[in-house]
This record gives structure tokens, C-alpha cells and sequence, in this order.
């Protein structure tokens, strides 16, 4: 008979092989996204509520996310070229539809205007933006009319947040992006909410995806991943549960706006 030390010890060795085999079954895949908050945040205690989504839902079947914060140019670049996998939170446009692979729309975004206070705007079609200048995020996915218009200035920058700095300057007239992002970006440049404000009418209307590239070997087999899964987590509670803890009441299927 084995003395109880050794029964305690193989029980301890046993767990610790079921433990590792267990994780070593859970498959990695790197995703990036430029900060988006609430959809996606600098705080790892509360990361947003599109890295959660994607987090539950790939969970489901099998992986688990490495997440990197990156430029939103410099991400769409490594994602195209296949050095990271996915994409987080991704707008459609037909020209990025040429490299990357889309999943199902997961929730629905707003292009917002907003303004300093002392500007009255009330945007009502693409004409009445003549003689603004626009302040626009580089690699963006702004509908097509909006990147070809010559009747108002476009200034590109490399993130929101610049955006929202050259309008607190009174360099551009109007920064564009959905506004819960915006008002969330004005806390980490000290910039009082107060001072701003958003037109009735969004320019434009939108919804979110994750993407993949087409040049990844494994875009398909990620995207459907994370479809399948998100349909368990939104039949299971956890997708409307993360709504709630993000106060996002936006609607989240393609047929409500």
C-alpha cells in the first residue's frame, strides 16, 4: 500500500497535466485595435465592451485573444499583412471588402459631428458641410462621397484624439466619429465635454465588424469562429450583460436603423 503522500502527490500531478492539457488546447490569435473606448479601452481591468465581445465569443470555441493597442493606420496595415489576425471593431467599405474578410456586424455605430460650443451646425446632407473643415481619421471607413467631396476641407489625421485636439484649437470646425468614443477620448486631453456638442443628425450611419485579412492563411476559419460564437454568447445573455456594464443602448442588429 502506497503511503497517503504518494496518493497526494499523484493528485497533485494529475490536476497540473489536466490544467496544461486544458490550456494547451485553448489556440491564441492576436487582435488589434487603435483605443475606441467604451468599445475599446487603455484599462485592462475594464478593456470595452468590443474586446469583451470578441474575448466571449472566440472563447466559445476554443481561442483565447492576445490584444495590442495600436495607431489605428499602423493596425490596419500589420492586420492586411497578415503579422496580426484580426481587427476588433472594423466599418465596412467596398475597398477594404478587397483584402479583408468581414465577419457579421455585431453592433450599431454612428459617424457623429461634433463641434465647439459656440458653433450651431445641424447637419442635413452631405451639402451642408460646404466650407467646413472636417478633421478625418487616416484609413478611416467613411463612405465613399465623403472622401471625394471637393466642397469642403478635409484635414486628415492619424487618430481621434488629434482630431479632438485641433478642434478644441479652432484649427477645423468639426471632428467626426461616433460620440460615445469622442466624449470618452476628451477625458485623457483634459478637455471639458462641456465645450462641445454634437449635431441631432449623424452624417453617417454605420455598423461594426471584426475583419480579418484575406492574406491570412486562417481569415475564414477566425471569422466563422467568431460568428458561431456570437451567436452563443448573444442566446446565452453575455452579449446584452456587456451592454449593460459599457451603457451602450444603441441598437445591435442590422435591420434597426
Amino acid at each position: 500500500m502506497r503511503p497517503p503522500f504518494f496518493k497526494r502527490f499523484f493528485l497533485v500531478f494529475a490536476l497540473c497535466i489536466f490544467t496544461l492539457s486544458a490550456y494547451g488546447k485553448m489556440k491564441i490569435i492576436t487582435a488589434v485595435n487603435d483605443a475606441w473606448p467604451p468599445y475599446v479601452t487603455r484599462d485592462n481591468a475594464r478593456p470595452g465592451f468590443s474586446v469583451e465581445v470578441v474575448t466571449a465569443a472566440l472563447h466559445t470555441q476554443g481561442y483565447d485573444i492576445e490584444f495590442l493597442l495600436f495607431p489605428w493606420a499602423r493596425g490596419l496595415h500589420e492586420v492586411r499583412n497578415a503579422r496580426i489576425d484580426l481587427i476588433t471593431t472594423t466599418w465596412y467599405t467596398d475597398a477594404r471588402s478587397e483584402y479583408l474578410v468581414y465577419s457579421d456586424p455585431y453592433f450599431a455605430t454612428n459617424i457623429d459631428i461634433m463641434m465647439r460650443k459656440d458653433t450651431i451646425f445641424d447637419y442635413s446632407g452631405p451639402k451642408s458641410l460646404t466650407g467646413k473643415r472636417i478633421a478625418s481619421v487616416r484609413d478611416y471607413g467613411y463612405d465613399q462621397w465623403f472622401l471625394d467631396a471637393e466642397y469642403f476641407q478635409r484635414v486628415e489625421t492619424t487618430s481621434l484624439m488629434s482630431s479632438l485636439q485641433m478642434l478644441a484649437a479652432d484649427r477645423i470646425d468639426i471632428a467626426i466619429g461616433n460620440r460615445f468614443v469622442m466624449l470618452q477620448e476628451l477625458k485623457p486631453l483634459n478637455l471639458d465635454a462641456d465645450d462641445f456638442h454634437f449635431s441631432p443628425t449623424p452624417m453617417i450611419k454605420k455598423h461594426i465588424h471584426v475583419t480579418a485579412a484575406k492574406a491570412n492563411p486562417n481569415a475564414s476559419k477566425y471569422i466563422q469562429a467568431f460568428n458561431r460564437g456570437l451567436e452563443i454568447i448573444k442566446q446565452n445573455g453575455t452579449f446584452d450583460d456587456l451592454k449593460k456594464k459599457y451603457g451602450l443602448i444603441l441598437p445591435d442588429d442590422t435591420t434597426a436603423e
